[in-house]
């Protein structure tokens, strides 16, 4: 079935190449229904993307990618319908973003004495107005003829555990569930696949975990099936999108290359619209 929403997309306000317009107009020009801003650690460009919808096409639900640690494992969490005024999400992304500088400036010191001649300055040109992460500096890299591409950036220096990588403050899991939910949103395991445990999705349900990401350009057709059943089996909401970054940029996948079809995005707005149903009901309950 066509895909009529994309619910994973980074834009110019993390580690994406288009700004929040340009994914709009882009996505308007799919005859996408609705799309998902969801930048790593940062809500700066959900607002520009909602300007830029016409006639409230396409939908634009706004979201976040909150990247979190469990024990030598990353994991992300996606929210969507995020409050992005909320003081306290806000605070915390705050912590996230000056946590993204300093590990920079750590990344391209060990780099240095690596005998790769990258400086900070030329990292932050590449982030713009973002806040830098591991992909700027792959950029960099590929930029001064280091290696090929992004892709042979992480593999060889800056994934996990690679020579190049540095630590940098993580969120748990259940911080990640908690702070999406007390701003309002809905809070799903992104691509699980990654992960290679499935057996720590009872966890985060126990979390509060309310969603899994069953549609990612890492997950083939029979892992989005077996995702799927999941989400039935503990009854959760499924999502889906391309983790869009931009033409050419790594592995990630074209716009709209995977996502919901237009009964299952039905089921994601019936599935919150069922949730704000009930906390009306407790709020009156309560009252």
């Amino acid at each position: 079935m066509p895909v009529v929403a994309d619910l994973h997309i980074h834009t110019t306000a993390s580690d994406g190449l288009l700004s929040s317009g340009e994914v709009v107009r882009k996505a308007l020009a799919l005859g996408m229904s609705a799309i998902a801003i969801t930048d790593h650690d940062t809500i700066d460009g959900i607002s520009a993307a909602m300007n830029a919808s016409e006639n409230a096409l396409p939908e634009i639900i706004p979201g976040i990618e909150l990247s979190a640690q469990m024990d030598d494992r990353e994991i992300h969490i996606l929210g969507y319908y995020i409050d992005h005024a909320e003081p306290d999400l806000l605070a915390l992304l705050k912590i996230l973003q000056e946590s993204r500088f300093s590990r920079t400036e750590k990344m391209v010191k060990k780099l240095n004495s690596l005998g790769y001649q990258i400086s900070l300055g030329e990292v932050l040109d590449c982030a713009g107005k973002a806040a830098p992460g591991r992909l700027h500096v792959a950029r960099t890299l590929v930029e001064k003829g280091y290696l090929p591409s992004e892709s042979a950036a992480f593999n060889i220096l800056l994934g996990y555990r690679m020579p190049g990588y540095v630590e940098r403050y993580k969120l748990s899991p259940q911080e990640a569930i908690a702070r999406i939910r007390a701003a309002g949103g809905v809070a799903a395991w992104a691509h699980p696949y990654l992960s290679g445990k499935d057996s720590l999705l009872t966890e985060f349900i126990s979390y509060g975990l309310q969603g899994l990401e069953a549609y990612h350009p890492d997950q083939n057709r029979s892992q989005s099936g077996h995702y799927r059943q999941l989400a039935k089996l503990h009854r959760l909401f499924i999502c889906g999108g391309s983790d869009f970054h931009g033409p050419g940029v790594g592995h990630t996948s074209p716009l709209a290359k995977c996502g919901l079809s237009a009964s299952e995005l039905s089921d994601f707005r019936e599935y919150r619209e069922q949730l704000l149903q009930n906390s009306e009901i407790k709020k009156k309950g309560v009252s």
